[in-house]
């Protein structure tokens, strides 16, 4: 699953969207964290257009956490060094590569060692 570090950067799932998944988001930092999912970009036959990940899937059982969703984003708000976990059901497959995660996790440097405080992501 995506790590802190590589959160900093979009990234996807390792596998397609085909029952419900339950995010797990864990904060290390003693401040509030912020995760987003939103859909890719894809030529659907005639444009470019976002995947409207939200007309195709819901969210449910909020623990730890805020979301404010659109129809192809949904920002998370993650409480201060606290444990998050969330369901996301797709209401059809959605491909891995058309749901994009992110999160502008810290990263902090002391002499030659890194560490990366905010949102690491598992899903299962």
């Amino acid at each position: 699953m995506p790590t802190r570090e590589e959160l900093r950067s979009y990234t996807t799932h390792s596998s397609d969207f085909s029952s419900t998944a339950t995010f797990t988001l864990v904060n290390n930092a003693t401040t509030t964290a912020y995760f987003v999912m939103e859909g890719a970009r894809y030529f659907n036959g005639e444009t470019h257009i976002y995947k409207d990940v939200f007309n195709s899937a819901s969210l449910s059982s909020l623990s730890n956490c805020t979301v404010v969703s659109g129809v192809s984003n949904a920002g998370f708000i993650i409480d201060s060094n606290a444990t998050a976990t969330f369901n996301f059901t797709p209401s059809s497959t959605i491909s891995k590569d058309l749901v994009l995660f992110s999160a502008p996790n810290v990263k902090a440097i002391s002499g030659s060692i890194e560490t990366f405080y905010g949102v690491d992501l598992t899903i299962s």
